[in-house]
């Protein structure tokens, strides 16, 4: 049965601790004594990731923003980049934010903004049309507690027409299957498409199963490796 993705990270996001979901954490047909398994490399590649300073502030507090999805990576320049592989990426970062925001060429596109009470928290399906290929957007975040003027800022990037029409393709095929779903997210990996493998394990389409909410719980629950 599915569920929607916030119903998933729900019990994380109100503290849950994280089980010991991880004696097997990949199903048998995944299991390749040759290579670690689909929880190792997951982890291994949440390592890596790194927090996105919220530009200006002059707070040391909660003022970095940890992205999960898109997948980001920091150019040499210090400017986070997503390489989008799905046209409705979902967007999801750890911590509470105040502001949501996407703009082309500097207009404003669509925006959320929280309340002076309740924070802007878990998954945002992508709220505007869907990105085309090779099209070029601004993600903008700002973390609770950060000024009016400062946002992590994200240059998103539609993957060629190609990938993206494959990318759909695939998760048409995948259905409500969560063994074919493991596979997809293992398979991306091997071909070191690891925005693909981070779009799959949060897409909307994806079924629920203890296996798939528990890399997703893992991923989400460690952010950027802190």
């Amino acid at each position: 049965m599915n569920r929607t993705m916030r119903n998933r990270l729900g019990p994380l996001l109100a503290g849950a601790v994280l089980t010991a979901l991880w004696i097997s954490p990949v199903a048998p047909a995944l299991a390749d004594a040759t290579k670690p398994t689909l929880l190792q490399r997951i982890r291994a590649l949440i390592g890596l990731n790194r927090p996105i300073a919220a530009g200006g502030s002059r707070s040391a507090q909660a003022l970095q923003v940890c992205v999960i999805t898109p997948r980001t990576e920091i150019d040499e320049a210090g400017q986070a980049q997503a390489l989008v592989p799905l046209p409705r990426p979902t967007i999801l970062a750890t911590g509470p934010l105040n502001e949501v925001r996407i703009d082309r060429d500097g207009q404003r596109l669509w925006s959320q903004k929280a309340s002076s009470t309740q924070a802007i928290e878990g998954p945002i399906h992508w709220p505007i049309e869907p990105i085309q290929p090779g099209e070029q957007l601004t993600l903008l975040l700002r973390p609770r507690g950060a000024s009016g003027g400062d946002f992590a800022v994200i240059k998103l990037k539609g993957a060629p027409a190609g990938e993206m029409t494959a990318h759909e393709a695939l998760i048409s095929r995948l259905g409500g299957d969560a063994a074919a779903w493991l596979q997809a997210v293992d398979d991306a990996l091997d071909r070191d498409q690891v925005p693909l493998a981070w779009a799959l394990l949060f897409a909307p389409e994806d079924p629920s199963s203890e296996t798939l909410d528990g890399l997703r719980r893992e991923v989400f629950s460690r952010g950027c490796g802190d």
